[in-house]
C-alpha cells in the first residue's frame, strides 16, 4: 500500500505556474514501511510583481549608465585639453580622475548612508570634484571655439551626480539620536578591541624579535627589569603592635578610719617603698595624741619615649598629700613620714611594668634572591624543568606562595630560555 501526500488545493484568483517538485512516497508491506523520493509536476503560486523594487532597479541602472557616459565624456574633454603637454595615454588617464573622484565620494557616502554627519564630508568633496571637472570641460569647449558644446559636456557630470544623489536619498535611513548613539558605541567597542589586538600582536612580534637578536645586552636588561618587578610585587611590611599603657597605684586618701585606693594610668611607674608611719601634731586643747600610719606615694618615674605612630601619654598629676581627720570637724593635720612602720594599713603592691615588645621583622628587611636568578639557576640545572617545579623552587627560596604569579615566572623562564616551548 502506497501513501502519497496530497497537494494543497489551488486558490481562485491566484496565479500559479507549473514546476517540478519532489515528494516522499511510503510503501508498507506486512507492516514494514519503505520510503522513497518521487518527482512529480506541481503548481506553486506566483507572487505579484513588486513595482517599487523594479523601478528602483531601473533607476540604479540609469545612474550607472549616466556615470559611464560622464566618465567617458570627461576623460575625452580633459584628455584633449592635456594632450599638447603630455602623451595621449597619460592625458586621457588624467582626464578620468575628476569623474572617478566624485564617484569615489559617492561610495563613501553610500557606506555612511545611515549617519548624515559622517557622510557630509564625502558629499562636500564630491561636489567640489564635480565642479572642478565641469570647469575643465567648459574650458576645452572655449579652446575649440565651441562654448555651448563645452557647457553641454560639463553638465553631463551634473546629470550623473544628481541621479546618484537622488538614489542615495532613497536608500538613506537617518537613525534616531538614541539609536545612532547606541550604534556608535558598539562600533567604538569593536574598533577598540581590534586596535588593542593589533597592538598586542605587534608588541609580541617585537618582543620575539628582540629575544632572538637582542643578545647579552637584552638579557641583562630583562634580568634588571625582572628584579625591579619582583621587588615591587613584595607585600607591604606588617604594622607593629601598639602596647597599651599600664596602670599604677596612686597614694590612698585617708579620712578618719577609711582607706580608699584609686588607680590611674601612667607610662612606667616605679615600685613603691614600704609604708611608714607619720606622727600627728597635738591639738591645742590638750587631747591625747594619736598616731595614724598611711603609705607614702612613690615618686613617678620619667615617662618612656612614645613609640612612632602613637600619641604621647599625658603625665599623671602628682598625688595629693595624705591628711588625717581628727575628732573635731574642720580640723585636719598633714602626715609627716616616720621611720617607724605600722601594720594598721595594708600596703598596696606595685603594678607590673609593661614590657615593650620587640619590633617584628618586616618583609622588606629580609634579603631574598630575585625570582629571575632562582629560575636561571633551576634552568641551568635542568633545562626540562616544568613551570610547576620553578614555582616550587621560588617558594623554597623564601617567597610566599600567595604572592607568586605563575604567569610571571613562566614569562621569566621563557626570556631566560627562548627554546623552552620546543623543549616542552
Amino acid at each position: 500500500m502506497q501513501q502519497v501526500p496530497e497537494q494543497q488545493p489551488r486558490i481562485p484568483g491566484v496565479k500559479y505556474r507549473k514546476v517540478r517538485l519532489q515528494r516522499e512516497v511510503t510503501t508498507v508491506i506486512d507492516g514494514i514501511a519503505s520510503t522513497q523520493p518521487e518527482t512529480y509536476d506541481g503548481w506553486e503560486p506566483v507572487p505579484p510583481k513588486d513595482w517599487d523594487d523594479l523601478i528602483l532597479r531601473g533607476a540604479t541602472a540609469f545612474a550607472v549608465g549616466f556615470s559611464l557616459v560622464a566618465v567617458a565624456s570627461g576623460s575625452a574633454s580633459l584628455g584633449g585639453l592635456l594632450d599638447p603637454m603630455v602623451p595621449s595615454v597619460l592625458a586621457y588617464g588624467m582626464g578620468s580622475v575628476f569623474a572617478l573622484a566624485w564617484m569615489y565620494c559617492l561610495a563613501i557616502e553610500w557606506r555612511n548612508r545611515t549617519s548624515p554627519e559622517r557622510a557630509r564630508p564625502a558629499q562636500i568633496a564630491g561636489w567640489f570634484f564635480l565642479l572642478v571637472g565641469m570647469g575643465f570641460v567648459a574650458r576645452y569647449g572655449y579652446m575649440l571655439n565651441q562654448p555651448w558644446a563645452g557647457w553641454c559636456g560639463a553638465f553631463v557630470d551634473v546629470v550623473a551626480k544628481g541621479a546618484w544623489w537622488l538614489l542615495l536619498r532613497e536608500y538613506a535611513v537617518p537613525l534616531d539620536k538614541g539609536i545612532a548613539h547606541w550604534v556608535r558605541d558598539q562600533e567604538q567597542k569593536i574598533a577598540a578591541r581590534a586596535l588593542l589586538g593589533s597592538l598586542v600582536r605587534r608588541l609580541n612580534r617585537t618582543a620575539a624579535y628582540q629575544q632572538a637578536v637582542g643578545g647579552a645586552e637584552y638579557q641583562a636588561a630583562s634580568v634588571i627589569l625582572d628584579a625591579v618587578e619582583t621587588r615591587h610585587s613584595l607585600p607591604e611590611p606588617v604594622a607593629e603592635p601598639v602596647a597599651e599603657p599600664a596602670s599604677a597605684p596612686v597614694a590612698p586618701q585617708v579620712s578618719g578610719q577609711d582607706v580608699r585606693t584609686v588607680s590611674a594610668p601612667v607610662s612606667a611607674p616605679a615600685p613603691a617603698p614600704a609604708p611608714t608611719s607619720a606622727p600627728v601634731a597635738p591639738h591645742a586643747t590638750g587631747q591625747s595624741v594619736r598616731t595614724v600610719s598611711a603609705p607614702v606615694s612613690a615618686p613617678v618615674a620619667a615617662p618612656v619615649p612614645p613609640v612612632s605612630g602613637q600619641v604621647p601619654a599625658t603625665p599623671a598629676a602628682p598625688p595629693a598629700t595624705p591628711t588625717v581627720q581628727l575628732n573635731k570637724p574642720g580640723i585636719s593635720v598633714p602626715l609627716v613620714p616616720s621611720p617607724v612602720s605600722s601594720p594598721s594599713v595594708p600596703s598596696v603592691p606595685p603594678a607590673p611594668v609593661a614590657q615593650q615588645p620587640a619590633p617584628l621583622a618586616t618583609v622588606s628587611q629580609i634579603s631574598l634572591p630575585p625570582i629571575a636568578k632562582v629560575c636561571r639557576d633551576e634552568i641551568a640545572k635542568n633545562r626540562a624543568v616544568t613551570d610547576e617545579e620553578l614555582v616550587e623552587a621560588v617558594v623554597a627560596a623564601g617567597y610566599d606562595r600567595d604572592q607568586i604569579n605563575p604567569d610571571s615566572i613562566r614569562r621569566t623562564a621563557q626570556r631566560i630560555d627562548p627554546d623552552r616551548k620546543k623543549a616542552s
